[in-house]
């Protein structure tokens, strides 16, 4: 199951990263000439979201790592035994698979519209279609199902700080979102909030 394991999260990340992130801004920035990263704030709320955005994925890459190569030091993370057996990491395994194609998907549905952190300089299209139909912020929903796969998969205190992490400071970027939304489209979006949860 180890060897499973970590060939599962060597191409996870590979997809992740090469798909939902690197791949992404490309296509955004070869149809624009955009940057999709926007995540430049250097105060306020926004730069505590934009450390996010920057650095828990590669604490989860860190853990990965130590779990792939550096066994005795893995076990010093406490890993949680209750839950350290196949049933619950193979779920971990599916959950994750399954929430990223649904980001993938979700961010195919935004298109050029797509970005990591707030576009102060461009005025975006408002999107409605596709998964956005059923939930305002899908691809936030994504991201946190992949943490609590990645917790299933490998239970510890860290990644259950991820998953934590996570749900707070995600909490914090829609808000701005929807402030920054509100500013730019005006009464759309507000019917469209009244109309689709925020989630699920």
């Amino acid at each position: 199951m180890n060897q499973l394991i970590i060939y599962f999260l060597l191409v996870y990340f590979v997809l992740f990263f090469g798909v939902a992130v690197i791949w992404r801004n490309y296509a955004v920035a070869k149809s624009t000439g955009i940057n999709a990263f926007k995540l430049n704030k250097k105060t306020g709320p926004e730069s505590i979201t934009g450390l996010y955005f920057k650095f828990l994925p590669l604490l989860s890459v860190l853990v990965f790592i130590i779990y792939a190569w550096l066994p005795n030091s893995y076990a010093l993370l406490g890993p949680i035994k209750l839950l350290t057996n196949n049933f619950v990491q193979y779920a971990g395994m599916g959950v994750m698979t399954i929430a990223l194609v649904w980001v993938v998907a979700a961010q195919a549905q935004m298109g050029v519209s797509w970005r990591i952190g707030i576009d102060h300089d461009q005025k975006t299209e408002f999107v409605q279609r596709g998964l956005f139909k059923y939930s305002r912020n899908p691809i936030f929903v994504g991201v946190i199902v992949i943490s609590l796969g990645y917790f299933l998969l490998l239970p510890n205190p860290i990644t259950f700080t991820i998953l934590a992490l996570d749900v707070a400071l995600i909490q914090i970027q829609v808000a701005l979102e929807e402030n920054f939304l509100t500013e730019q489209h005006g009464k759309q979006y507000i019917d469209y909030c009244q109309q689709v949860r925020r989630w699920l």
